[in-house]
């Protein structure tokens, strides 16, 4: 089970604008923005300056055909390097997974295995080739006004199309991010990744749930915020992983 929500909380650090449908593919009504793009990007929330470091407890809904299953998860991350700790609803713990800008390593404690592989490994199948990033990204998603190519919007929602065709769908009011979706030509193992219940802490309007849809939509891994603290200063940022463990290196 843990290697399941390794897989799906991998997902989790992973996000791209990639293919997705053109926007004029839409069944909603969508019509021409007055605004320039410039106008439109400064509306939504980009912290990257400012926010440097989190720390949380959260839980993870793991749905997938004829199984499902819930995973309680603790993280920290800087801008850097990105920590889960896994455990079930027992309180047992299964695993640890650091990432960082080259690697991801991997702590199941229940198998006593730790593996390491590069994010550009193509033979980390256990992780379905994922192109990780760091977890401030994932809660902060950016965009730049150079990666958008056209702009529609609805009653209530900025639909802003990538020169690479992916799709961010914003919220008016609040210019936080909704939706990214992308094409099943993209080789990316979701679909899309819906963001909801946003709270402001401190200054940082941030999501409260992730949800990520697998390529066929068939599966999908509910993410949702229990707790959450900004730019703490204390974070430990490594795997103490018993001497006794070699490394596999993937």
């Amino acid at each position: 089970m843990y290697r399941l929500v390794f897989i799906l909380i991998g997902c989790l650090l992973i996000i791209a604008c990639t293919p997705s449908k053109e926007l004029s593919e839409s069944p909603e009504s969508l019509y021409p923005i007055s605004e320039t793009v410039d106008e439109i990007v400064k509306k939504i929330p980009n912290y990257s300056s400012t926010l440097v470091s989190v720390r949380g407890r959260g839980r993870a809904l793991v749905s997938e055909p004829g199984n499902s299953d819930r995973v309680n998860v603790s993280f920290k991350a800087d801008t850097i390097f990105s920590l889960f700790e896994f455990k079930n609803r027992i309180g047992i713990e299964g695993g640890k997974m650091l990432v960082d800008p080259d690697s991801i390593l991997i702590y199941n404690k229940i198998d006593k295995q730790a593996e390491k592989m590069s994010i550009n490994n193509g033979r980390m199948t256990n992780l379905n080739e994922l192109a990780s990033i760091n977890l401030l990204d994932l809660l902060n998603f950016k965009i730049e006004a150079s990666d958008v190519e056209q702009m529609l919007q609805s009653d209530t929602e900025y639909v802003l199309g990538f020169y690479n065709k992916g799709i961010a769908r914003i919220n008016k009011k609040t210019g936080t991010v909704n939706l990214v979706e992308q094409s099943v030509l993209s080789g990316f193992p979701y679909s899309s990744i819906r963001y909801e219940n946003y709270t402001e802490l401190k200054g940082y309007t941030l999501p409260g749930k992730i949800t990520i849809f697998s390529t066929d939509k068939g599966s999908k891994v509910v993410f949702q915020i229990r707790s959450l603290e900004v730019n703490p200063g204390d974070l430990e940022l490594a795997l103490n992983i018993p001497e006794n463990i070699s490394i596999i290196r993937l």
